[in-house]
């Protein structure tokens, strides 16, 4: 793999320098790359190095800090002071944003470890604590879900029961009462006795009709 040393060593003319400017600040631990615009960068280094010695303007909004060494600008490895002024002068100049990958010093790669190590940590006590949180509610919701459950099925129960009861209770009562209820009054008889009654008054009219008709036919022969 890629080394921090190994971006001095890259030839200018070398296919591999794009895919190392894209794939350095991932790879290799301690180098940063940063985007600059157009205008003052800011970065004052050492004659004769590439360490950075002070920073202002966008240096120092971006967190460049006094140690780092410039490895490259633009796509373009740095290995002389003389390269990082020309490279530099030529981005000002385009007037458009540009990359500059620095490699940072002793102090600061521990520093990033050591935020790095605080953050990994920070994100598991979250991780746990959501899982804890996320099991708590599962629970809480599962013993809602059994509670309503349980009610309903009691309520069932409960339910079931006083129908039971209800019904076995209505069944005797409605044989006592059929069993004790009194014969009724003047049914069949009354209504025999009022047939015959008018069964006699219809042989009585018919009898009649008849009579008459003798005692007509009695006034005719004579």
């Amino acid at each position: 793999g890629l080394k921090a040393s190994d971006s001095l060593c890259v030839p200018e003319g070398c296919a591999s320098r794009r895919l190392y400017c894209a794939m350095v600040d991932i790879t290799v631990p301690g180098i940063c790359k940063l985007d600059f615009s157009m205008g003052a960068h800011g970065l004052q280094w050492k004659a004769g190095t590439t360490e950075v010695e002070r920073v202002s303007c966008q240096a120092r909004l971006l967190g460049v800090k006094p140690g780092w060494n410039i490895s490259m600008i633009n796509g373009v490895p740095i290995t002389e002071s003389h390269q990082a002024w020309n490279e530099l002068l030529k981005c000002k100049k385009a007037g458009q944003k540009y990359q500059v990958y620095f490699r940072k010093d002793e102090a600061s790669i521990r520093a990033d470890q050591q935020r790095a190590e605080a953050e990994k940590t920070r994100k598991q006590k979250a991780l746990e604590e959501q899982r804890k949180r996320e099991e708590a509610e599962r629970k809480i919701r599962e013993e809602a879900e059994k509670k309503r459950a349980d009610e309903l099925a009691a309520k069932k129960q409960e339910y079931q029961e006083k129908q039971n009861a209800g019904g076995g209770a209505e069944a005797p009562a409605a044989e006592v009462a059929a069993e004790e209820a009194p014969p009724p009054e003047g049914g069949g008889e009354g209504g025999g006795g009022e047939g015959g009654g008018d069964g006699t008054a219809e042989e009585a009219a018919d009898g009649a009709v008849g009579g008459g008709g003798d005692e007509a036919r009695g006034w005719v022969c004579f």
